[in-house]
């Protein structure tokens, strides 16, 4: 079985349009959405209209506005101004009940937008994984029914053996791949509702390619694959709140991920 998890769902245009596109012509079986961005109720619209796209939430606490309006979380404009560093430093009980107030409301807005319960919980910037947020995210999934959250539960040698590529030392995804591991087991003690399925694509995050998907789909294991499609031409006139965003966003790889999809079909 390969779960293929789109990310990033009301974050643009693009993402919107990419993701519903890699859902009816191509194998994007699930989706995880951003309740606090701009493009939200864009994606609310293209959700009813597929009935049968499993959807998740994509927690969030770096991009965008907040719902809370929290002045622990956001700056005067009521934006998020959070860095990894901050979330993974700051452990204060005020500032874990601003975390828990903010996903609640994100959760809910979802929930009362869609006609079915949510599949899963994963978040921008593996944020969840955090071990003293986690917990939270437990307490979350339990109250709302969402039998799924993501673990990084990949291979490091896997990974490598089936992409044959090592581009991964120069972009940093050794370092991602290491702490994000490191925080899956230790979340994993506490908690595992992600079970037998296996992760794909903290090293190679943005570039899966056709390849990849063939393998993963004819596998004798569950996968989860998260990619991140797009249709840039969509974005590259719209505001980002973050300039890296930005740039992740118009990358043509969000297009090489999306011809990817869209050569695959929905038997994954």
């Amino acid at each position: 079985m390969l779960i293929v998890n789109a990310d990033d769902l009301a974050m643009t245009p693009g993402a919107n349009a990419g993701i519903f596109k890699g859902f009816d012509k191509g194998c994007i079986t699930h989706a995880s959405i951003m309740a606090n961005c701009d493009y939200f109720n864009e994606a609310i619209n293209g959700i009813k209209e597929r009935p049968n796209l499993n959807i998740g939430m994509h927690l969030n606490l770096t991009y965008g506005k907040s719902l809370s309006n929290s002045p622990l979380l956001t700056n005067s404009k009521g934006e998020f101004n959070l860095g990894y560093k901050d979330l993974l430093l700051n452990k204060d009980k005020s500032f874990l009940k601003a975390i828990k107030i903010e996903w609640d409301m994100q959760i809910q807005r979802v929930l009362d937008c869609i006609d079915s319960n949510l599949t899963h919980i994963d978040s921008h910037r593996h944020i969840h994984l955090i071990p003293h947020l986690y917990p939270i995210v437990i307490e979350l999934a339990s109250r709302y029914s969402i039998n799924r959250v993501r673990l990084v539960k990949e291979s490091f040698w896997s990974s490598l053996k089936l992409t044959k590529k090592a581009n991964f030392i120069l972009n940093g995804g050794v370092v991602k791949y290491a702490l994000l591991k490191s925080f899956s087991y230790i979340d994993k003690k506490y908690k595992d509702l992600y079970k037998d399925i296996n992760f794909y694509s903290i090293l190679y995050t943005g570039v899966v390619d056709k390849t990849i998907l063939q393998a993963l789909q004819y596998s004798s294991k569950t996968y989860e694959i998260m990619v991140h499609p797009s249709i840039v031409n969509h974005d590259k006139d719209i505001y980002f709140y973050d300039e890296a965003e930005k740039e992740y966003r118009v990358s043509k790889n969000r297009e090489k991920e999306l011809d990817a999809i869209l050569s695959i079909k929905k038997s994954c």
